[in-house]
C-alpha cells in the first residue's frame, strides 16, 4: 500500500469529519456561532488515527466486514454514559451516539474505497 494512497485516504476522511462537523453545527444550532467546536488539527488527528487503523485492516488483516469493524470502533468510542441519565435523556443520548457511530462507519467506507485491494 503506497503512501500516496494513505495520504489521499487521510484527506478524504479528514474532509468528511470537517463536513460532518459543519452539518451538525448547522442542524444543532441553526447556523449561529463558529461552525467548528474544536481546532482543525483535532479532526486531522482523528483522521490520521482512523486512516492508520483502516490501512492496518485493509493491508494485513482482511477486507471483509469492514463496516462491522468500524461500527465496533465507533461504538467503543461512544460507550460510557456520564452519570445516570433520565429516560428522556437516554433516548436522546442514544440517538446522538448512533449518529456519531454512523460518522465513523462512513469514514470507514471512505477508507474502504481508497485503501481496499481492487
Amino acid at each position: 500500500m503506497g503512501l500516496s494512497r494513505i495520504l489521499l485516504a487521510w484527506l478524504a476522511v479528514t474532509g468528511w469529519l470537517l463536513l460532518w462537523e459543519a452539518m451538525a453545527r448547522q442542524v444543532g444550532r441553526g447556523g449561529i456561532g463558529p461552525w467548528m467546536r474544536a481546532p482543525v488539527w483535532r479532526y486531522g488527528g482523528e483522521g490520521v488515527l482512523l486512516t492508520l487503523f483502516g490501512a492496518l485492516w485493509f493491508g494485513s488483516l482482511g477486507a471483509g466486514a469492514w463496516w462491522l469493524v468500524f461500527a465496533l470502533v465507533g461504538a467503543i468510542a461512544q460507550w460510557p454514559f456520564p452519570g445516570e441519565p433520565t429516560r428522556r435523556r437516554v433516548a436522546r443520548e442514544l440517538g446522538g451516539r448512533a449518529l456519531r457511530v454512523t460518522r465513523i462507519v462512513v469514514a470507514g467506507a471512505l477508507l474502504a474505497w481508497r485503501l481496499a485491494p481492487a
